[in-house]
C-alpha cells in the first residue's frame, strides 16, 4: 500500500480499521479512568496535606508558649 496514493483507503481493511478503533476507544476510556482516579487521590493528598499544615502551625504556637 502506498500513503501517497489518493486511494488509499480503499486499500485498507475496513474491519482491521474499526477493530482499531474499538480497540484505541478501549485504551482511551481506561487512561480517562486512570486520570479520574489519580485526580482524586492527588486531591485527597492536598487536603491531607493542608491538615498536616494547620496541625504543624498549630503544635509551633504551643511550642511558643
Amino acid at each position: 500500500m502506498d500513503f501517497e496514493d489518493d486511494d488509499f483507503l480503499d486499500d485498507l481493511d475496513k474491519d482491521n480499521i474499526y477493530e482499531e478503533i474499538s480497540k484505541l476507544k478501549i485504551y482511551l476510556e481506561e487512561n480517562n479512568m486512570i486520570i479520574d482516579t489519580l485526580t482524586f487521590q492527588l486531591s485527597k493528598r492536598g487536603k491531607h496535606n493542608e491538615k498536616l499544615q494547620c496541625e504543624i502551625v498549630g503544635l509551633r504556637k504551643d511550642i511558643e508558649k
